[in-house]
């Protein structure tokens, strides 16, 4: 490893980190409040508001995130909406994520038994009411794994970016290689630091599921206390 062209180029690779993880982090929040929205829409009894969730869903499951992200930097300029780069990718990228993290967030609420909003419409309690103190806090769980996954592709697929001149790691790991022709040494550290993201991501993930086991060991414990 030459540490001169290390020490020439580390700025240019810091700067690409650092576009990364703010492209990762808007997207992946942006996919998330939309994907809830999305999910709720398509869990809806009204057809009118179901359907066009699942079109949303359909369509963009089925386009490339590549040519999203395209249209969004080519394309719309013909509708004079010039974009910057990075929020094109962003835009493209979110759209793309809240497809699938919509699925995500719907398995997780249809895992949870119906029967439990029959109840709580007997109860009286409106729909909002039973989402948000019943439903959402057993979904949570469930949804944990699947949405960690997701958020991690989500990181990885920023690398897309780069394909419409956003200076993010790959782009930046790339412009490297081209004028050093040191492809071994930036690619691996380009590799190694999204290693560093999504090992992050996982951590969490692992914190996230111990703390939310805690309450649920604890329920148990104090149910088995009780006599008999």
């Amino acid at each position: 490893m030459d540490m001169t062209l290390l020490k020439e180029y580390a700025p240019s690779l810091l700067q690409g980190f650092l576009v990364t993880l703010w492209l990762s982090f808007i997207s992946i929040v942006l996919a998330t409040i939309i994907g809830m929205g999305i999910a709720l829409m398509r869990t809806s009894r009204l057809g009118w508001v179901a359907w066009p969730a699942a079109i949303y869903v359909n369509l963009f499951r089925v386009i490339p995130a590549l040519l999203v992200l395209f249209f969004a930097f080519y394309a719309l300029p013909q509708f004079h909406l010039r974009l910057s780069p990075l929020t094109a990718a962003s835009i493209g990228l979110t759209l793309v994520g809240a497809a699938y993290m919509s699925e995500d967030i719907r398995g997780s609420l249809s895992a949870i038994d119906a029967g439990q909003f029959r109840a709580a419409e007997a109860l009286g309690l409106s729909y909002a009411h039973t989402l948000r103190r019943i439903i959402i806090p057993q979904a949570i769980p469930i949804l944990i794994p699947p949405y960690i996954t997701r958020a991690i592709i989500m990181v990885k697929g920023t690398s897309l970016a780069s394909m419409v001149a956003v200076g993010d790691l790959t782009g930046q790991s790339v412009r490297a290689t081209s004028i050093t022709y040191q492809p071994f040494m930036f690619l691996t550290i380009a590799g190694a630091l999204y290693l560093v993201i999504s090992g992050a991501l996982a951590g969490f993930q692992a914190w996230a599921e111990r703390r939310l086991a805690r309450p649920a060991r604890r329920g148990a414990a104090e149910v088995e206390a009780l006599p008999a």
